[in-house]
């Protein structure tokens, strides 16, 4: 990209240009002088005329709009957003409190190698960064969390820079061809189709870690199963090294299923952190008569409630509240149902035996709404006992109740009947003769696997008595 300014050019009759701080997709960001109040600012420009595109001012403008917004000491303050206009070129400009220090990318370059403590220590400021934006409403994501974005100032504080490729999850969840925005190496596999959820900030944060203890962009590491395979290239304890393969997981519902979840973990991680290292690729059948069912800790900052005794064992979900994960769903079922009602009353009015062929079509809408009404309201809880197992659901004051006898269970599995965005959406199944109940929609998948294992557990130790 072409500079658009000298060293001593002065721009909007305030801001005199000092030297180039960087240039990254849509702009050049400047060191400049506040002629006014004699400060050092981040001046960055974006030209009209050099423009490829009108998505790169619509991101330019929203990284103004986002910035006033923001209010953190950890993110350099928004100053003044303007234009100037000259005989050939229109020039946008945000101006900024200077982020002064060093990139952590520059850090590594000049030879800086911390330990796990002083690495733990930047996931957790920064983590602490992301916490403020992701609980903002609407929440931010930055989705281009990367070395280069992260400055290290000389008292150690780490702070978070260019919001140009920002979103706001309510107004911008998934816009079909829009560019993608990101770099490669640091993007999660979902930013690749145009999605971004607060957990891709998490592995962008995952990835710059690695780039900290490695030296090395992600994207020049090994991968097996599409995850990075990264344990035999750092030095590390076990249980951090199980957090940041948390962090990295290719699916979003496998990674921490929030940024203060995440510092949870990080901060309790040499205690005890042993999270599923194979979630993607659970084995799917637990047979009740051969295995012992894999046990592992709670997950962090999960609200299931599980009680155990030589008896008897209870697990009660509470409702899960509204999640990102059930948008997609929650969409296409309004979509679906929507299209539905138009369709059968033109059936209708064509004759009322035509409109009959539109039920199946109705049961699979209605399925659809089923496990998002029950995990925004309903409530459920399993209880196993040496010889009875019973499943209660509690949606909107409405009551259903599953009983059957331990002795004719055959199979304790995750399985899954449907998916949404392509990603199968596993449930703890209980094959019960020719029937399957369902237990723990809502969970995550850690949870689940978590779950699954102590029903396992439990029912091999209530059939060895």
């Amino acid at each position: 990209m072409e500079n658009m300014h000298q060293v001593g050019d002065v721009v909007g009759d305030r801001y005199r240009i000092a030297g180039v701080l960087g240039q990254g997709g849509i702009g050049i960001t400047y060191r400049a002088e506040d002629m006014e109040t004699q400060q050092q600012v981040a001046l960055k420009a974006l030209s009209f005329q050099r423009m490829g595109e009108w998505k790169t001012l619509e991101l330019f403008e929203r990284e103004a709009k986002v910035l006033k917004h923001i209010n953190h000491p950890a993110i350099p303050r928004y100053l003044d957003y303007f234009q100037v206009d000259t005989e050939s070129d229109r020039r946008f400009y945000i101006a900024q409190q200077l982020a002064d220090g060093e990139s952590l990318a520059v850090l590594i370059d000049s030879g800086w190698r911390g330990s796990e403590g002083d690495i733990k220590q930047i996931a957790t400021q920064i983590l602490e960064i992301l916490i403020y934006l992701h609980e903002l409403q609407p929440p931010i994501i930055h989705r281009d969390i990367k070395p280069q974005n992260l400055i290290r100032r000389t008292d150690g504080m780490v702070t978070l820079v260019d919001f140009g490729a920002v979103q706001d999850t309510y107004r911008h969840t998934q816009i079909g061809g829009s560019t993608v925005v990101g770099t490669y190496g640091y993007m999660p596999p979902e930013q690749y189709r145009g999605k971004a959820l607060p957990a891709s900030d998490l592995f962008g944060l995952g990835a710059t870690i690695l780039f900290l203890l490695t030296g090395r962009s992600p994207a020049e590491l090994p991968e097996v199963r599409m995850k990075i395979d990264f344990r035999s290239y750092v030095h590390i304890s076990a249980g951090f090294a199980d957090w940041l393969e948390t962090m990295l997981e290719p699916a979003s519902e496998d990674r921490f299923s929030s940024a203060r979840q995440a510092l949870e973990a990080l901060e309790n991680c040499d205690i005890a952190i042993k999270t599923t290292q194979n979630i993607g690729k659970i084995e799917a059948i637990a047979s009740l008569n051969t295995n012992i069912g894999s046990r592992t800790t709670k997950p962090f900052g999960s609200r299931v409630k599980l009680n155990v005794t030589s008896d008897r064992l209870e697990i009660f979900i509470p409702p899960a509240g509204w999640s990102f994960e059930f948008i997609p769903l929650l969409g296409f079922a309004l979509f679906w149902n929507s299209f539905l009602v138009v369709w059968t009353l033109g059936a209708a009015m064509a004759g009322g035996l035509f409109a009959l062929f539109s039920i199946p079509f109705w049961v699979v809408g209605i399925g659809m709404l089923i496990p998002v009404i029950t995990g925004l309201a309903g409530n459920s809880q399993l209880i196993i006992t040496n010889t009875t197992f019973t499943i209660k659901l509690s949606v909107l004051g409405f009551k259903f109740l599953t009983t059957g006898k331990v002795a004719d269970l055959q199979k304790v599995e995750l399985g899954s009947n449907m998916t949404v965005n392509d990603n199968p959406v596993q449930e703890i199944m209980f094959r019960h003769g020719v029937k399957t109940h369902k237990f723990g929609f809502n969970l995550t998948n850690i949870e689940k696997e978590w779950l699954k294992g102590e029903i396992v557990y439990f029912l091999d130790q209530v059939r060895s008595d």
